[in-house]
């Protein structure tokens, strides 16, 4: 698949799949207020987490899928489920059987985030790849941010909207994506996959690194803001990690991957213990503080095809980068919860101490 010229209108058409994934998260979020309305007595948070625990159960299963299938196959399947998801979601069904559409767009979800990335780093130039993967790592945040501006009061034309965009783009791609745009197959997943992934440093490296960045992010962006006083700060966080992101892929042009991310863990704990003593200027270091974590999630993403020269693999080691980022972001609020706003910021200083030396030690691992 890797052409001399990176075919940039295609890495854009992808890229904005990738905001469709993110908004699967974030239309949900977002209306959960009109929600508890339309379906008093039920626990409409779950209808956000669905989709983080199907990453948890199958993130591994979704690379191997894509690894099977053939990422073009994998990204018009899943565009096509969401939209058709989608729909259903907008009629406000009974909450069991939104539950259930939650599911199967969790599905849908989990290939997206697996497939478009392992099709774009194998579309791009190899001097353009590390760039192309930073790029994608901001799709969550730029999606996030998007949904928010666009989402208004009406949740049925919020839903709707969501699945017209993903059969919008189910049909722009099936023009632009070639159908020999495909990888070496390779047997449908088993539950084996796990032990293969995990056992093999250049697949699971990426994913041990943004698993613990994912962790980190979303507790420390919902929390801090108000625990420094400064609630200003909580749209402007996420932003700062979207820099991060696109940052490290122009940077891994001239610094590997893999140290960029346990070096970027390094300075991320210098950085919040200079929060802990900025007294006035806390909110000002934070801001940079998070928009350096970003630079994590941009190297975990260039780190995958840095490590894996075949597409099949990279396909198994982002649906490991799948499961672990799910993984962080299912548990990272309720620990930082449990602990108290004292804690907030000793805790980060020490999981990225941490999250330096193993991560430091599984690249290392990987690349020998």
């Amino acid at each position: 698949m890797t052409s001399p010229r990176t075919p940039w209108p295609l890495i854009a058409a992808l890229y904005l799949t990738g905001l469709i994934a993110g908004a699967q998260f974030t239309k949900v979020s977002l209306t959960l207020q009109g929600l508890a309305q339309v379906y008093p007595g039920w626990p409409v948070a779950f209808a956000v987490s669905g989709v983080a625990v199907m990453g948890i159960l199958f993130g591994v299963m979704a690379g191997g899928l894509t690894a099977s299938f053939g990422p073009r196959r994998a990204i018009l399947w899943a565009l096509g489920a969401s939209a058709l998801v989608g729909l259903a979601q907008a009629i406000l069904p009974p909450f069991p059987a939104f539950m259930a559409l939650r599911v199967v767009e969790g599905a849908g979800h989990l290939v997206l985030v697996v497939a478009v990335p392992t099709l774009m780093a194998g579309l791009a130039a190899p001097k353009d790849r590390a760039m192309v993967m930073g790029l994608w790592a901001t799709f969550f945040g730029v999606g996030f941010a998007l949904a928010a501006l666009l989402i208004g009061d009406n949740i049925r034309w919020a839903y709707a909207g969501h699945a017209l965009f993903a059969m919008l783009m189910l049909l722009l791609l099936w023009w632009m994506l070639p159908k020999g745009v495909a990888i070496a197959r390779r047997p449908l997943p088993r539950l084996s996959d796990h032990l293969m992934i995990y056992a093999t440093p250049r697949l699971f490296a990426p994913g041990l690194g943004h698993g613990i960045y994912a962790m980190l992010f979303l507790a420390l962006i919902t929390f801090l803001p108000a625990a420094l006083g400064a609630l200003w700060l909580a749209p402007i966080l996420p932003l700062a990690g979207i820099v991060g992101s696109f940052t490290a892929g122009v940077l891994a042009r001239w610094i590997t991957p893999g140290t960029l991310v346990w070096s970027t863990f390094v300075l991320m704990a210098a950085l919040f213990a200079l929060t802990m003593i900025a007294g006035s200027l806390a909110p000002y270091v934070l801001i940079l503080a998070m928009g350096v974590s970003g630079i994590v999630a941009g190297a975990g993403f260039a780190a995958v095809p840095w490590l894996n020269e075949t597409n099949e693999d990279r396909a198994l080691s982002n649906g490991a980068l799948a499961q672990l980022g799910n993984i962080g972001t299912f548990t990272g609020t309720p620990v930082l919860a449990a602990l108290g706003p004292a804690a907030y910021l000793p805790t980060a200083i020490v999981v990225c101490l941490v999250a330096a030396s193993v991560t430091g030690l599984a690249y290392r691992a990987a690349r020998s």
